[in-house]
């Protein structure tokens, strides 16, 4: 064996491991996931809250269709999602729906003045990001993404 006086430049050993470094990134992702969701519904809950509401109780909003402004309820009815519009579009008007539940196509009903019910049962006390579409005879008069948002307590002992 033989032996030098030559400094030997030992490499320090990292403070922290790759290995150290990605388990410490996925406990965060796995905890800040389960906190992202409670979270993320109880803020759904507060707008839900303060969303105007029609008198069927559902989420009420304005759009312009043909140059004619609008009213629609988003409201659940018997638990199918139901729109109610005003004015009342054409007879043979269709609202195309879709979210996560699925996708539907909800036929004008003149006589209780509303589209749907639809054949999809959902919550009525769950939110829901909606892609609605209204048509006439084929042609897009309106679409856009609106959120029915469900029934909530109003008793104020969940604000």
């Amino acid at each position: 064996m033989s032996y030098s006086d030559e400094p030997v430049l030992v490499t320090p050993a990292r403070r922290w491991s790759v290995k150290t470094i990605a388990a410490i990134l996925v406990v965060a992702a796995v905890v800040g996931g389960i906190l992202y969701i409670p979270l993320y519904q109880h803020n759904l809950d507060e707008a839900a809250h303060h969303v105007a509401r029609g008198p069927h109780h559902g989420s009420l909003y304005h759009f312009t269709a043909g140059g004619t402004p609008h009213e629609i309820e988003i409201g659940w009815v018997s638990p199918s999602i139901t729109a109610f519009v005003s004015p009342a579009p054409a007879p043979d008007a269709t609202l195309d729906i879709d979210g996560d539940f699925g996708r539907e196509t909800l036929t004008w009903d003149s006589a209780k003045s509303v589209f749907g019910p639809g054949k999809l049962q959902l919550n009525p006390y769950n939110h829901h990001k909606v892609k609605f579409t209204l048509r006439q005879g084929g042609r897009i008069l309106w679409t856009d993404t609106l959120w029915a948002y469900g029934a909530v307590d109003s008793s104020g002992h969940h604000h």
